[in-house]
Formats: C-alpha cells, sequence, structure tokens
C-alpha cells in the first residue's frame, strides 16, 4: 500500500455527554424524518392553495370578467397564467409527495428494508423540493404580476 492509501487511525475516546446527547438528537430528527417531510409538504399545498385564492380573487372575482385592469394588458394576462401554471403544478407536486403508497415490508430483509425507507425519503423530498420551487417562482410570478398592473394603471 502506498502512503495516500492508508486508513487513518484517530485516538478512541469515551463519548462525552454532549455527543451522546448529540448522536440521540440525530436518531430523533432521523426517526421522524418521514413525518416531518409529510407536514412539510401539506403545508406547502396550504399555501399554494392560500395564494391561488389571491390569484383567482386579482384576476377572477368581481362584478365584470375580465376585471378593467387585465384588458388591453398582455403582460398582466401572460403572468396570470405563468403564476397559474406554476402554482397548480407546485399543488400537484405537493399533494403527489403525501400521496398514500404501498410500500414493500420486508419482514425478514433488514437491507432491503433500509433501501426500500431510503427510497420513500428520497421520492418525499424530491417532490417536497419541486413543489418548494414552483411554488417560489409562481410567488415571483404573482409580484410581478400585480408589478405588471399597477404600472399599466
Amino acid at each position: 500500500m502506498s502512503e495516500d492509501q492508508h486508513i487513518p487511525i484517530y485516538d478512541a475516546q469515551a463519548p462525552s455527554e454532549e455527543s451522546k446527547q448529540l448522536v440521540a438528537l440525530f436518531r430523533d430528527l432521523e426517526s421522524r424524518q418521514l413525518d416531518f417531510l409529510d407536514d412539510a409538504a401539506k403545508s406547502v399545498v396550504e399555501r399554494v392553495a392560500t395564494f391561488l385564492a389571491i390569484l383567482f380573487g386579482v384576476t377572477a372575482f368581481g362584478s365584470v370578467f375580465p376585471p378593467p385592469y387585465l384588458k388591453d394588458n398582455a403582460a398582466a394576462k401572460t403572468f396570470v397564467i405563468i403564476t397559474l401554471v406554476l402554482y397548480l403544478v407546485a399543488l400537484g407536486a405537493g399533494m403527489w409527495a403525501i400521496q398514500p403508497r404501498y410500500y414493500r415490508r420486508y419482514t425478514y430483509n433488514v437491507s432491503l428494508l433500509a433501501k426500500e425507507l431510503e427510497k420513500i425519503t428520497k421520492r418525499k423530498i424530491f417532490w417536497l423540493r419541486f413543489a418548494g420551487i414552483l411554488f417560489a417562482v409562481g410567488s415571483v410570478a404573482l409580484a410581478a404580476l400585480v408589478v405588471v398592473i399597477i404600472w399599466h394603471a
């Protein structure tokens, strides 16, 4: 073996009370990770629904449709459509993250069980991140819509 291929040797020490607490904290976080991801996805769905209500309030509801501030304002109409699409896809992604699924339960194979848990966690994280990004971009588009409406008025 060459010198750069040696396995480093660390001095063994008894774990301190602080390190034991840190390990316990991470063990607890890991055990509650799926619940946290589900709660976060539900939160994204709730936020998107709230912002969709705002978007509909700005664009669709009123005594006259389309509202006067959308007539002859192509930029505002474009931002309405972009925001609506982004929010609807974010809503779908958040709901997909918490959608009940069938998961394999390997009773006697802990390795496959660990892989299944990792697969579940990765899927939830992916869809939650995707929903969060779409929500953020949709919120920027909503802010741009408001700016365009004010600017055009």
